[in-house]
């Protein structure tokens, strides 16, 4: 992070709006108190990403507080995914949410449910970020690490009553999760015949293609990436990304919910407000004891399922129904791989660049305290602090996708 954070300053401009952050403020609806911006509302998401071993990662994006975002509408998001009868192939979020029953149903979902709102979803925040994964080189040749992102929504308390449903998206597919009590992993998801879900641990896995920008893969590179079972470049996310292997898309489609009982109150907020108090101390501290690091060689990371978790049991819920206040928010991450030490600056930049560009590509593009962005903020109100205080693809992974380079 040091190296990172350092190129970052060094260089200036839009690019000293950028910094490492181990917890990702990945928020639906930020509440505000006389007019300005507060650290909870009424769905607030804290993101963490780590390792299988339990390694703390982390993301470059902007201030977590007043946040860069970009506007879209639901119609310009595209997702890799599947339901019964369909190959997998790029869809719009727009068609997802209207079919979320059809999409979801592996998980549980009632066929007909529709998480779609025509008026709310032409406006969905979008938030761009990038990392760079330490990989080792194993046996295969090429360097890699499984991983996990970690949501931790402030306002649901119970796996009964969630306030979003969450898409976990790659190239692969689309696996259909939900907020529960305390912290959540996000897996990606494959199917068997007899209908068992199974959860695989997320990996990112070097390859010969540059930081920044698209994938375009030849037939020969994507025939032996499929025979691996192995993620290749598809549409994803918004038309400016072009094809990409090296994406990790979370949409967050929010849902109605239940006032709960309060207690251990604050707590959970408190340790929010001290994230970035906390978080500059570790930082200031590896300044002082850790020695130049050696420059690595980076790459656009393939993100593909991993090693297997567990057998899952499928959502709690079966006919959620959409919040009908709150807009869909897109969190799309950017995966390199760096190996045999840290990214070089000219990487750092490059990656920046990127996220830079897809910013400029959507309808609209500002920070969070903006007025327009008020219809993600909210007066913070009392029954937020009581939800927050209360809470201390359906395809196996060597499918190919259908019209992977047609926007939808």
């Amino acid at each position: 992070m040091k190296a990172i954070n350092e190129a970052c300053r060094s260089k200036g401009g839009h690019y000293a709006t950028y910094s490492c952050k181990v917890v990702s403020w990945d928020d639906v609806s930020r509440g505000t108190v006389g007019g300005s911006l507060s650290c909870w509302g009424a769905n607030i998401t804290d993101t963490y990403l780590k390792s299988k071993t339990g390694q703390r990662l982390f993301t470059v994006r902007s201030d977590n507080w007043n946040e860069k975002l970009g506007i879209v509408s639901a119609d310009e998001v595209a997702v890799v995914a599947s339901r019964t009868g369909v190959p997998l192939q790029p869809v719009t979020l727009r068609n997802v949410l209207q079919q979320m029953g059809a999409y979801g149903s592996y998980a549980g979902l009632e066929g007909q449910t529709d998480l779609s709102n025509a008026a709310l979803d032409a406006q969905c925040s979008i938030r761009f970020q990038t990392t760079f994964i330490p990989v080792e080189e194993s046996s295969g040749g090429r360097g890699k690490l499984e991983f996990a992102t970690e949501a931790y929504n402030y306002n649901t308390t119970s796996d009964s009553d969630p306030r979003n449903l969450v898409l976990l998206c790659t190239s692969q597919g689309m696996a259909v999760q939900q907020d529960g009590r305390g912290s959540k992993k996000l897996f990606h998801h494959a199917v068997e015949g007899d209908g068992k879900i199974h959860r695989y641990w997320l990996e990112a896995e070097e390859s010969f293609h540059k930081v920044g920008g698209e994938q375009r893969e030849s037939n020969q590179e994507r025939a032996a990436a499929l025979a691996r079972r192995r993620a290749t470049s598809s549409v994803i996310g918004v038309p400016a990304m072009g094809q990409r292997f090296n994406v990790l898309m979370t949409i967050q489609a929010n849902l109605g919910a239940n006032l709960k009982a309060m207690a251990e109150v604050f707590l959970r907020v408190i340790l929010r407000l001290l994230h970035l108090a906390v978080r500059g101390q570790c930082r200031s501290s590896a300044v002082r004891r850790s020695a130049p690091a050696p420059k690595g060689l980076s790459s656009a990371a393939r993100v593909s399922g991993g090693t297997e978790h567990d057998v899952w049991k499928g959502l709690s819920i079966k006919s959620p129904k959409r919040n009908g206040a709150e807009h869909v928010t897109v969190t799309i991450v950017i995966y390199n791989a760096v190996r045999g030490g840290v990214p070089t600056p000219e990487d750092v930049a490059a990656a920046i660049d990127d996220l830079e560009g897809l910013y400029r590509a959507c309808a609209d593009t500002g920070r969070l305290a903006d007025t327009k962005f008020d219809f993600m903020k909210e007066q913070l109100k009392v029954r937020d602090m009581v939800d927050i205080t209360t809470k201390v693809a359906f395809q196996p992974f060597g499918v190919d996708v259908l019209h992977y380079d047609v926007f939808p």
